[in-house]
């Protein structure tokens, strides 16, 4: 009897370990926020690591694949998810609030509108593609106007069931010249506001919780060579529609912190990029709600 009591015993503690440390390996949860499911993982995007991947709908039918995002520049964030190859779509653009994405695994996500978006749907069977689809072909819901409206954005939540957009809730009311696409972005030249020093936007880090943009990755800086640097994403500034700057001088550009994929998941080199650019990281502000620590799962100081 004692033995089998032991051996139970054994089990269930092999179980709680096998299980237990599946949250630490990056098995991604579930939190509701206000209605709407958002990605509690302890990854960090790259911007360009989302483009192309595949989209579901809560039924398991595919819904179409990421193929732009837009950024808000007045709030450092991801405003949008752009879908594409939505069926019946062909090539047209749908554009729906990024927290309405849920990250499966590695290569799909989920689309998961609010619960009370979904209730008013007759289709059940697929009630997320019936929501994307609701409204006849030419509705300018179906396209990016350019330039990017606030007001459009706004419809935009309000039509996938958010009550308004998130900047009514405190943040930043942005204008129309805030609002622009990744692909207005990546490759562009940025110039530094003092010194002749350049550099080329080649990608960005994203906060998988909210959307928020936490550093700018920079190519062809001068006197670099072929490595990236990392600067926060708030140093940038757009200047026009199609002209960046960087709100730093040419030499500290120039002597940015080197910038390698695995440095996306360290807390202490990005805690290390804002407090060389004289910045304090946002998460680590107190009382911020901006929603999560984006390095809740920590990650030790590393050496640039």
């Amino acid at each position: 009897m004692n033995k089998t009591i032991r051996f139970l015993m054994l089990i269930s503690i092999f179980n709680l370990v096998l299980f237990g440390s599946s949250a630490f390996a990056g098995v991604w949860q579930k939190a509701e926020v206000g209605g709407i499911y958002q990605p509690m993982g302890r990854d960090r995007y790259e911007a360009s690591w989302l483009i192309g991947q595949r989209v579901d709908g809560r039924a398991g039918n595919y819904l179409g694949q990421i193929s732009n995002l837009v950024i808000d520049q007045a709030n450092d964030r991801v405003a949008l998810v752009v879908l594409s190859n939505v069926p019946g779509f062909g090539a047209d653009q749908v554009a729906i609030p990024y927290g309405c994405l849920e990250r499966n695994d590695n290569r799909t996500f989920t689309v998961r509108f609010p619960i009370m978006a979904i209730a008013s749907v007759n289709n059940r069977e697929d009630p997320d593609l019936y929501l994307l689809r609701q409204y006849p072909t030419d509705s300018p819901l179906y396209s990016i106007p350019q330039p990017i409206d606030p007001n459009w954005v706004a419809e935009i939540y309000r039509t996938y069931g958010i009550g308004g957009p998130y900047w009514i809730q405190g943040e930043s009311t942005p204008s129309t010249t805030d609002f622009y696409l990744r692909t207005q972005l990546i490759g562009t030249e940025v110039q530094a506001t003092e010194g002749n020093v350049s550099a080329r936007v080649s990608d960005f880090t994203i906060d998988s919780s909210n959307g928020q943009i936490i550093l700018l990755v920079l190519s062809h800086v001068k006197g670099r060579g072929d490595h990236l640097v990392a600067v926060p994403f708030d140093v940038l500034n757009r200047a026009s529609l199609k002209t960046f700057t960087l709100n730093v001088t040419g030499n500290h550009l120039a002597s940015a912190p080197s910038f390698h994929h695995s440095d996306m998941n360290k807390r202490g080199y990005a805690e290390n990029v804002y407090r060389f650019f004289g910045q304090q990281p946002y998460w680590t502000v107190r009382g911020y709600t901006g929603g999560l620590d984006p390095y809740r799962w920590g990650g030790e100081a590393q050496d640039f």
